[in-house]
This record gives C-alpha cells, structure tokens and sequence, in this order.
C-alpha cells in the first residue's frame, strides 16, 4: 500500500544541500542581499548584475506559488510555459544587485512544468515582491512575472522543521522526536502561563507554531512549521511526515515541499532526502488521523541529532494551557473515523 501511495505522490527528490548560508555565484562571491535578506534557490547560480529584459511579447506561463512565507522556511514555485524553457531567472523588486539563474529540469513528464525551490532566509523580516521571467529554448526572454510575498512570523530557533504547500488544503506536518513524541496539531508541545497572572495568555517557547487551513477553515498561510531553540533539542533520531488530513478541494493537485534546518544549515538526513518536494494528485484522499501515522500518510526524512540534549523530554501532552478549538475539532474528527 505504502509503496503504491509513494509512486501516486510522485515525490520529486531535490537533493540535500550544504547550508542555508552558502551560494554559487558566477564570481565565487558571496551572493549577498538576496540570500542574507529574502532567500535563495536551490541548484541555482547567482549572477551580478541587472535583471534580464524581456525580447519577446511572451509570458512566462501558469505559475503557482504559495504567497506566505516563513523565515526559515521554503516554497516551491511551479511553472507551466507553454514554451520549452533552458533558463529561469529569480530575483526581489527593488534589488539591484543581482538575481539567480536556475537551469531547470522537467518536472512532469510531457510537459513543460518545472519546479523551482526557494529556501527561504530566517533573517527575512518583511514582506517582498519576487520577479521571475524565463528564457526558451530559442532563447528568446519572457516578459517578468511578480507577485508579493507575505512574511509570516514563526518560531526559528536551532532546529526548525517546516512544511509549505500551495493552495488552500488541511495539509499536516508531523515531527516524531527522539524520545517517541509525535509533534503535530494535537500535540504542540509549546503552551506556557505567561507570566502575566491577570492575563494567563499563551507564550509559544517550542514546538508546532504554525498549523494552517484546520479542517479546511481556511486561513491561506498554506505552512506549518516545527521549531527547537538550542537547549531544547533532543539528541538522537527524528522521523519527518505530511498527511493530507482534508482535502478542501479534490479537484486540483497539491505541490508541497519541506525543509528541516539546525544550526542554519540544511539537515543532511540518514534517509529520505531535504528539501524533498512532493505533489498530492488530484482526488488525493482525506486522511483524517491524529498521532497514529498510517500508510496513507508519507514519510519524508529520517535526521540524527548528536550534539542535543538527552535531558530535554516532550510535554507529551501535559500542557498548562489547553488546545486550540481547531485542534480540538480535528482530534475528534480524528476519533469518529
């Protein structure tokens, strides 16, 4: 069941990469703003210089990209040109400095659909507009598309887990820790009193902080993420997961991917692959389920964390303040399946 389900996601394997704080550029040169600030992308070169100008009246296509970003997290941007394409070019309004040049592959087989990964900075501090214009395989230069980028604020930390999808779905995000704990919607792990006696109000120290579209009320962030500040991470071996809990409209596909970050540079996992990037197919199946990660459920990566902490354990539940009512929803939806 589990190997049919893997070959219908048709997960498409990015690769690991190095670290979040390194580049390619055509000079060997730091790439500087682009990826201190905003981002940078996977498996691209970045060049100095100004953004290239279009030479034709043609678009760059269909292109779907999730419109929130958190810093430290990722997006996939799926292009669909009615062209062959050799280069692609990314860039943010307003710097001048240089942009990136991705030579892509085919995404999809029969198509001209490409993927382009952006990892995204956990300096970014604000919102951002991104250009990106292709050059066909005629080597004629589309005029640019550009959307704006909505920062959304999450947890970083030293160990950050996250997942970004989209379109509006009830897409989950499970961390299994060393020590057993599932960290998912039912399970945040991260609810303390503050220390305000009259307010009680929640303080998020760790754990799940970011849980978009809770049984498709939706919110549009269209990202979860997981985070550990240094002294909070456990040594020893984490599992990473994605479900489909809802599928809020079975109609059109999902593009996902996920990054798991420590100590600013990109996990390299024991098994799996990070960023791994994934689709949910269209009809993909709701999989309604709590902490019991079935074979509907996609395993992503394995990592090992040597320099943690074996004193630091989950909450496992015991949590001064309790769930939100959406997790609450979810959960017994959860039960009645």
């Amino acid at each position: 069941m589990k190997c049919v389900l893997f070959c219908l996601l048709a997960i498409f394997v990015m690769g690991s990469f190095g670290s979040l704080m390194t580049g390619c550029s055509d000079d060997d040169e730091k790439p500087g703003i682009l990826e201190e600030k905003y981002f940078m992308v996977l498996d691209a070169t970045y060049v100095w210089g100004g953004f290239p100008a279009a030479t034709s009246e043609l678009s760059v296509g269909q292109v779907n990209i999730n419109k929130n970003v958190l810093a430290g997290g990722s997006s996939v941007v799926t292009i669909n040109s009615e062209e062959e394409v050799s280069e692609i070019y990314v860039a943010v309004s307003g710097e001048t400095e240089g942009y990136y040049r991705f030579d892509p592959t085919i995404s999809r087989a029969g198509t001209n659909m490409y993927n382009v990964i952006l990892l995204v900075s956990q300096n970014l501090e604000g919102d951002f507009t991104i250009r990106i214009a292709t050059k066909t395989v005629n080597g004629e230069i589309t005029k640019e598309f550009t959307t704006n980028v909505k920062y959304i604020a999450a947890g970083t930390g030293a160990l950050q887990v996250s997942l970004s999808f989209d379109n509006e779905k009830d897409v989950d995000l499970y961390l299994v820790k060393p020590d057993g704990a599932v960290i998912y919607y039912g399970n945040r792990d991260n609810y303390r009193e503050s220390d305000d006696e009259t307010e009680g109000t929640e303080e998020v120290i760790y754990g799940l902080d970011v849980d978009s579209n809770a049984g498709c009320g939706i919110d549009g962030i269209n990202n979860e993420n997981i985070f550990y500040p240094d002294g909070y991470v456990q040594s020893g071996k984490y599992e990473v997961w994605v479900n489909m809990y809802q599928n809020c409209d079975k109609l059109i596909a999902t593009n996902w991917v996920v990054t798991a970050i420590y100590k600013g540079a990109l996990l390299s996992p024991t098994w799996g692959q990070n960023p791994v990037t994934g689709v949910f197919p269209v009809n993909t199946p709701s999989n309604s389920i709590g902490s019991d990660l079935n074979d509907l459920a996609v395993k992503v990566m394995e990592f090992s964390i040597s320099d943690g902490s074996r004193a630091v354990m989950s909450l496992n539940g015991k949590k001064l303040k309790p769930l939100p009512e959406s997790a609450k929803l979810k959960l017994q939806q959860a039960k009645q399946r």
